[in-house]
């Protein structure tokens, strides 16, 4: 019997008392042979009965068996110098992969058995998303190497990018990025952009002032938090929506969206589309009613609009002009057919939403 993967077949298929055992054990492999049934039980918090139980759950007759069955396996792994003792791993570190190699160590655990446990919680060893397509490049079709060599050029570009974006950049067509994202092993493009993006994160430069590096993480983090927010389809849309219109207006909800409003209204003209910026409450009536079809009000509500913002874009919709709304937490004044692009952070990642959005303008359809 295999105890390790009996104990990772355990974390997953017990219930959650037992569970907690099975992480326990596995995180302290190494002294399980040296203590007795009652030590076991003080460090795991749970009664010698309680052992018991468990160590028949995983196929053992008791928990002397089962205490056999350590000393067996890490009999079979070698000889092995004892390292000193390490202290028991929390939930968050000890699946990542340097961990495992530790505790692997430490147990007396050999890599077949590694490269098994690793396999059964998603935890390959095989390195970031980058090493994995690097590894893999002579793997690939020819359409999927094009794909892989763009990313490698230019991760920043390729964790941000739309999916039409990356397909216009690798010279490929959408569904390529499709089958490429799960021949990468990833679930479908939202996932490689987030793999793409922790794979870039910037590296903590030793030479930077402390404030400085925590400010620079605190930005990625912001990306990443607004990056996984929206989704690539509702961007490509709304950017669609504002390159067919014959002029956009932009409303800002507070003087916080101002500056960002302004922005996006630089950005559309100098691409060559018709923008106006409207701040105040009298004025969005007026411009709201001179609106119609083919028309764009865009609606910055970082904060809650006030009655007078809302009423405008009833009246705008109700005139036929498109609605898109970029807004943080709920929207009670949109409808069905309005573009809705949720903000998670109301600065870095609102920079990042005008650029995608201003970037979609210029893809050719």
């Amino acid at each position: 019997m295999d105890i390790v993967y009996q104990l990772v077949q355990g974390m997953s298929g017990l219930p959650a008392q037992e569970s907690r055992l099975a992480r326990f054990f596995l995180e302290n492999f190494a002294q399980i042979p040296e203590s007795s049934m009652e030590e076991l039980a003080i460090k795991a918090g749970v009664s010698p009965a309680t052992l018991q139980h468990f160590a028949r759950s995983i196929g053992c007759d008791d928990i002397n068996d089962f205490l056999g069955k350590v000393r067996h396996q890490q009999q079979n792994n070698g000889p092995r110098s004892r390292p000193e003792a390490v202290g028991i791993l929390g939930d968050a570190t000890w699946v990542e992969p340097d961990a495992l190699q530790k505790l692997a160590a430490h147990a007396g655990i050999g890599s077949d058995i590694l490269e098994r446990f690793s396999h059964s919680i998603g935890k390959e060893s095989g390195g970031d998303i980058l090493s994995q397509i690097r590894a893999r490049l002579n793997d690939f079709s020819q359409q999927e190497s094009r794909v892989a060599q763009t990313i490698l050029d230019d991760v920043g570009f390729a964790a941000s990018a739309t999916i039409d974006q990356l397909a216009t950049a690798a010279g490929v067509s959408p569904a390529t990025i499709t089958r490429f994202a799960r021949a990468a092993g990833c679930d479908d493009i939202r996932d490689l952009r987030m793999k793409l993006a922790q794979s870039s994160s910037p590296v903590t430069n030793g030479t930077l002032p402390e404030p400085w590096q925590e400010k620079l993480s605190g930005v990625h983090s912001s990306l990443n938090s607004q990056l996984n927010e929206l989704s690539p389809a509702t961007v490509a849309r709304a950017a669609q929506m504002l390159k067919q219109a014959t002029a956009t207006h932009i409303f800002s909800a507070s003087g916080a969206d101002t500056p960002f409003a302004s922005l996006l209204q630089y950005r559309l003209l100098t691409l060559g589309h018709p923008a106006n910026l409207c701040q105040d409450s009298a004025l969005m009536s007026i411009t709201a009613s001179m609106l119609g079809a083919g028309q764009v009000l865009l609606i910055f509500a970082s904060h809650t609009p006030e009655n007078a913002l809302i009423a405008a874009v009833h009246q705008a919709r109700r005139k036929g002009a498109g609605i898109i709304v970029i807004a943080q937490g709920e929207c009670s004044f949109t409808q069905q057919n309005d573009i809705v692009l949720s903000l998670k952070d109301n600065r870095y990642g609102l920079l990042f939403l005008i650029d995608l959005l201003c970037d979609g303008l210029t893809l050719k359809a």
